[in-house]
């Protein structure tokens, strides 16, 4: 009788249900973070530019340096369940601390309340870091393998647009222009109690994976700057490679991301905008999941072009609503759904295609040293460069505005992250040349490992 091969990408429903739980959660508080905060600085504290700027740039500085602390942490104690777990519970507080900062100050007191809500933010970023981004993602690289990273990448990429979800149906009416400052405490200290929650929940669904050695050669400075060091990237050029496609689509998305709430609900004057925003996650999910898992099928290299196309005739087809506005609802919504399926779409699977590819090529035993570098590059450049293009392109717009009440966030924000999709296309040629390679040696490696452990 001749047994069936154990699928090398097959998961336990544990492990799925891990991905799932801390994977929604953390996209949750992050949605908070990337996306509420800024809301929450534009209308409650100040609409000027520079400070949603200086709050987006200090919080990628911060989660930066937390995540090369963490992923060294992780590495050298070989556990990754225990900073999870309790980060996640210590997370949620700080989400909940928001509640307590005061709203809607006088003119005199604006640039101190800009001060203290960037310096909360950074609290936040530093437990948000340590516990999802270093922990989770490196938990994250030692559950998968090549068989199973883009389906696994992707769907962790579609989770904020289920986090958003969440957030928009649930929690958003308490953030609108109509919000009180009542309704913004009660919208912190809700979402707050979700990742508190879940952190607790982990404690006994967890588990990491089996063997897990403790780093014990080097120094733990080494070890911090480790995926930094000019020689390691020599020696992993094509993981770098992977990470600056990654950077360059970040760029673009944080070239509006910032100020998406108020673009749809002022600029484009869309008061009712959740049913628009919730096909759009919808569609962008569903057609997400459904391209990655033809890329574990037939293989990345196929999808890199298209997509990137994809990316930049979205973003053009958004910034045409700007000349229905006031005149064609319908078609300014129509007009909104197709580029923002595009858009998000083309984020999603982005981050599918160039995080995957940047899984494949970590050397074992480094999972989370490179998870720092990883910040570096998506997170940290991205979110210093792409609010800064962002606050050239509102400054141009409003020339002439003394009055930050009446700053207009225009719709040339898309054509700008348009621009800037088009160098993605220089690491994805690079990427998509050396993917077969890649892909077939850790296939080897993974039939040798199943041999020996079938051979015990």
């Amino acid at each position: 009788m001749t047994m069936k091969a154990k699928n090398p990408g097959a998961l336990s429903g544990r492990t799925w249900t891990s991905i799932l739980l801390f994977g929604l959660i953390g996209q949750i508080a992050w949605v908070v973070e990337n996306m509420y905060f800024s809301r929450f600085m534009q209308n409650e504290i100040t609409r000027a530019p520079y400070a949603t700027t200086l709050m987006v740039a200090f919080s990628a500085l911060f989660a930066t340096l937390s995540t090369l602390l963490g992923g060294a942490i992780c590495d050298r104690t070989g556990k990754r369940k225990v900073f999870i777990t309790w980060g996640y519970v210590i997370w949620g507080f700080t989400i909940m601390a928001f509640a307590l900062i005061p709203m809607q100050p006088a003119p005199d007191k604006v640039k101190a309340m800009v001060i203290l809500v960037v310096v909360m933010d950074c609290v936040m970023s530093v437990i948000g870091s340590i516990s999802n981004d270093a922990s989770f993602n490196t938990w994250i690289t030692d559950m998968t393998n090549t068989a199973n990273r883009s389906k696994v990448d992707t769907i962790l990429a579609v989770l904020p647009l289920l986090a958003i979800a969440v957030v928009f149906v649930g929690f958003d009416g308490l953030t609108n222009a109509a919000a009180t400052t009542d309704d913004w405490k009660k919208f912190f200290m809700l979402l707050g109690i979700i990742p508190t929650v879940g952190g607790l929940i982990g404690v006994f669904l967890m588990k990491d994976k089996p063997g897990l050695q403790k780093k014990t050669d080097g120094n733990f400075l080494a070890d911090f700057v480790y995926s930094l060091n000019p020689k390691v990237i020599k020696e992993n050029k094509l993981l770098y490679v992977c990470l600056s496609g990654n950077m360059v689509a970040a760029i673009a998305y944080q070239i509006y991301v910032n100020y998406l709430f108020n673009i749809i609900e002022g600029t484009l004057q869309i008061k009712d905008y959740i049913v628009p925003v919730a096909i759009i996650g919808l569609a962008a999910a569903v057609g997400s999941v459904l391209v990655s898992t033809a890329m574990d099928k037939v293989g990345k290299k196929h999808f890199f072009y298209p997509t990137i196309i994809a990316g930049i005739i979205g973003c053009v087809v958004i910034w045409s609503a700007k000349f229905f506005v006031g005149k064609n609802l319908k078609a300014e919504l129509a007009i909104l759904i197709v580029g923002g399926i595009l858009v998000i779409g083309v984020t999603l699977v982005m981050a599918g295609l160039f995080t995957a590819s940047y899984r494949d090529c970590i050397p074992k035993g480094r999972e989370g040293l490179f998870q720092g570098c990883r910040m570096v590059l998506y997170v940290l450049v991205p979110m210093i460069i792409g609010p800064l293009i962002a606050q050239f392109i509102i400054n141009q717009y409003n020339k002439g505005v003394t009055d930050s009440a009446d700053i207009v966030y225009p719709m040339e924000l898309f054509l700008g992250a348009a621009a800037v999709m088009v160098f993605c296309f220089i690491p994805a040629s690079v990427v998509r040349k050396k993917q077969d390679a890649v892909h077939e040696k850790l296939l080897e490696e993974m039939k040798e490992e199943q041999a020996q452990s079938s051979a015990k």
